[in-house]
């Protein structure tokens, strides 16, 4: 595929054959789609990996996004400069066997559906399989597969990185011909075209030097402060129309230029998000009040998301602070007038883009009033979590290690899973200080860690919790890591919860808090080995057999976890006489459970982590001697890589053999050795 992948380029014409289509009577399927005057177009990316044909040629395409890119703003677009039908999932009834074979039916389009003469774009990929269980969504994408078959004009399914991915496996098995394409970041140029664009709309006017310089300006700095990431961040479309929202409010858009280009202003997200707040702020000189000290402390930022937060979350308002009737009176009218007009909101009650959604959520998770409503919505996202929620709930120097409420974590790394495009990986790891006494003991070690295939170098995220809590990890795990004793950990909001491996989870109390549970092979590579452990184990909603997807192997291991539903999946770790050897065991898991996927697949770990003393003391140092000694760990840079296949042959023990502490007598046998000094 030589030509890009662009409206005019590719998709006019493998949608010739198109006839715009009449008004249908199905819910969600959409044929008067308008053209958007400021879209401008982001690359879009062929994953040859994925791609079983040609883009050109094949009679499905899948368009996958990280969260919050512009797929659905893309899906519109085509719809409306080729007459395809466009039908979103979130606003359709669920899925399930006959949701687009049924839609045709319904709609009176089959004939043009045989004839080539019509095409759907299907959006939302993500919120039609959180509002369905798996059969229905297994059910609606095998019925999708039938009728695509050998098509000449391409179905297009639209969704994040997670659901394309989750989507293209089930597809594969239904032989279907498809390709799998990309929805890259704007580049510097195209940022700043994108964001004048939008500005022009905002203002209904073309912009002036001043203004389009300060866009430049405020992205140049944005990608200079977030230049690891390239275009990922000052390239996202939800961005770049905050930047143009906090140059359209700039009273004087030349003193703004000016500023920059002294250096006076740091220029992050949270920096622009706030100065569209204290230029909202200046709106309490345009009224009169008795007592005027009230200017400089009304309607200042932290009130201001205070009060957005009671309308997104229909919330109380916060009280008024103390004032004249009089004064009070004139301040509520204002209120009533400024805030169903803030530019963080699109209506009364719904925040206007991704970038000020996350400003509002970060501030309801720190609020006692809305802080446990908030984490519940957050959580109820699954894999559709906001990407930019980390940014401003965080809001601080990453080199700077912080403590985190254990019932966030979850929140926090879906939101850093949200950024990820085909190929990336991101783990969380949670580990206890079990050997510690007193405070120390209670406290437990937090990394989150993200990978990208373009960059050798992983970025890592280090924080602290509480054991005492509850870490709460909502109805879409993948990839974690929890070592934690005294901890209780959480799992599932609703009728079902996904696990994707790897997962190791070993706690004090573990909480299922849906009916279903679905355990699935990961993408990344790091044995498909799902492992849970509880002194005390809590599902009473668990009525169902847990279902496993792939290769993937389940274990569980709690006081009378042999009933069911869960007998087939229990196992009993190993009993170990000798305290020394126990011990190097407990060591071994620890090493090779701390190993997750880095780049291409491999198992790598830095190497400070796995030579620290926390990780060293007692056996641990004569345990990863003889893994090295061995070559079962490599030492390669900074990095150390574990092989699974040698672990097998000379350790006698495979990935998830190990993380479910079920030892074989091979394995007993080489640790015996290694602490034994042979």
């Amino acid at each position: 595929m030589k030509s890009p992948l662009t409206i005019e380029q590719f998709w006019k014409s493998r949608l010739a054959l198109v006839r715009a289509a009449s008004p249908v009577a199905v819910r969600g399927w959409i044929t008067d789609s308008h053209s958007l005057k400021s879209f401008r177009e982001a690359p879009l990316i062929i994953n040859n990996d994925l791609s079983t044909s040609d883009p050109a040629e094949c009679s499905l395409i899948l368009v996958s996004a990280p969260g919050a890119v512009g797929k659905s703003t893309l899906a519109r677009q085509i719809s409306a400069e080729t007459g395809a039908i466009l039908i979103d999932l979130a606003l359709a009834d669920p899925v399930g066997g006959n949701t687009t074979s049924g839609g045709l039916a319904k709609s009176g389009l089959y004939s043009q559906w045989d004839n080539n003469q019509t095409a759907l774009l299907i959006d939302g990929l993500d919120e039609a399989r959180l509002r369905v269980t798996q059969e229905a969504f297994e059910a609606f994408l095998n019925d999708l597969a039938e009728i695509v078959k050998n098509r000449q004009v391409p179905t297009v399914l639209f969704g994040r990185t997670g659901a394309i991915q989750d989507a293209w496996v089930q597809l594969c098995d239904c032989e279907v011909d498809l390709s799998v394409v990309e929805i890259g970041f704007y580049g510097r140029e195209a940022s700043i075209d994108f964001a004048i664009a939008r500005l022009e709309e905002n203002i209904g006017d073309v912009p002036n030097d001043a203004q389009k310089r300060a866009i430049e300006l405020l992205l140049d700095g944005l990608r200079a402060e977030t230049g690891t990431d390239g275009d990922r961040f000052a390239g996202y479309a939800p961005v770049l129309q905050a930047v143009a929202d906090r140059v359209m409010l700039e009273d004087n858009p030349a003193s703004l230029v000016a500023q920059i280009e002294k250096g006076e202003r740091p220029v992050t997200l949270q920096s622009v998000v706030d100065k569209i707040m204290d230029r909202e702020h200046k709106k309490i000189e345009n009224i009169s009040l008795s007592d005027s000290s009230l200017i400089g402390e009304l309607y200042l930022k932290r009130e201001q998301l205070e009060r957005l937060t009671a309308r997104v979350y229909g919330l109380a308002p916060p009280p008024l602070r103390r004032m004249s009737p009089d004064d009070a009176q004139i301040y509520s009218n204002a209120l009533d007038t400024w805030l169903p007009e803030h530019p963080f909101l699109n209506g009364a009650s719904k925040a206007s883009s991704a970038v000020f959604d996350a400003a509002i959520s970060a501030s309801a998770l720190q609020s006692p009033e809305a802080s446990k409503l908030a984490a519940d919505i957050e959580l109820s996202r699954g894999s559709a979590a906001n990407p930019f929620l980390s940014e401003f709930y965080l809001n601080e120097d990453e080199s700077e290690q912080r403590t985190l409420p254990p019932e966030h974590l979850g929140i926090i790394y879906a939101s850093f899973r949200a950024t990820l495009s085909i190929g990336d990986s991101a783990s969380l790891e949670v580990e206890g200080n079990d050997e510690a006494e007193d405070e120390e003991a209670l406290r437990a070690n937090v990394e989150i860690n993200v990978a990208r295939p373009e960059s050798s170098k992983v970025r890592q995220l280090s924080l602290q919790t509480e054991q005492v809590g509850t870490i709460r990890l909502g109805k879409y795990v993948e990839d974690v890591d929890i070592n934690t004793k005294h901890a209780t950990v959480e799992i599932g909001v609703g009728s079902e919860a996904l696990l994707v491996s790897p997962i190791n989870i070993q706690c004090d109390k573990l909480s299922l808090r849906s009916e279903k549970l679905i355990v699935e092979e990961g993408r990344a590579g790091a044995g498909g080995s799902v492992y849970l452990e509880a002194n005390l184990f809590s599902g009473d909603q668990q009525i169902n057999l847990p279902i496993t997807r792939g290769k993937v192997e389940f274990a569980v291991s709690w006081p009378n976890a042999s009933v069911h539903p869960w007998t087939n999946f229990s196992v009993e770790p190993t009993k170990i006489e000798n305290p020394l050897v126990r011990e190097a065991l407990r060591r071994l898991r620890k090493f090779v459970t701390a190993f997750r996927s880095h780049s291409k697949g491999n198992l790598a770990r830095y190497r400070d982590k796995l030579d620290h003393e926390r990780m060293t003391k007692g056996t641990g140092k004569a345990v990863l001697e003889a893994l090295k000694d061995d070559r079962i760990v490599v030492a390669d840079g900074a990095m150390y890589y574990l092989d699974p296949n040698r672990l097998g042959q000379i350790a006698g023990g495979s990935f998830s053999d190990i993380a479910s502490q079920h030892f074989s007598p091979e394995t007993v046998e080489y640790i015996s050795r290694a602490i034994a000094g042979k």
